[in-house]
């Protein structure tokens, strides 16, 4: 398969929505849960809302990249969609938030990664095999750290 490349993960939580949307509008304290990031912040500062941003610096020395994410839809407590530019990729985060019968909601993540330009096609074409797993599993670390902020803003974690 070629690019785009999209992954989804799926992480279950006993909270309902509302409770895990507290955890994705928590952007400062994302460094507390996500190992690789040094600071996050919103942009401008107020409510989580589609046009604002979320700047990310990494913890030096980490394998992770600072980053500015577009937020292109927020719409809470249901659902969150991330977008990065780079002048080498292109990146998409989608966070919904799907509530079960019983006591369970499932924060499933698809994140979409494509190349720019020619060139780094063929290097993402020739990596696909090592990027694919990467993603997958960066994917699912995040949907689970914002799992965990949510449980430990509820108290119960």
């Amino acid at each position: 398969m070629a690019f785009p490349l999209t992954v989804t993960q799926t992480v279950a939580s006993t909270l309902p929505p509302a409770a895990l949307w507290r955890a994705f509008e928590a952007v400062e304290q994302w460094p507390t849960v996500i190992a690789a990031l040094a600071v996050a912040r919103l942009e401008p500062p107020g409510p989580l809302a589609a046009g604002s941003r979320i700047v990310t610096r990494a913890l030096p020395g980490s394998n992770a990249a600072d980053r500015d994410f577009r937020v292109l839809a927020a719409e809470a407590p249901h659902r969150l969609v991330l977008a990065v530019e780079d002048a080498d990729f292109r990146a998409l985060t989608r966070y919904e938030l799907v509530r079960h019968g019983g006591d369970e909601t499932d924060i499933v993540a698809t994140a979409t990664l494509d190349a720019v330009g020619l060139a780094q096609s063929l290097r993402f074409l020739a990596w696909r095999a090592r990027i694919a797993p990467v993603l997958a599993a960066n994917t699912r670390e995040r949907a689970q750290a914002l799992a965990d902020l949510a449980e430990r803003l509820a108290g119960h974690g």
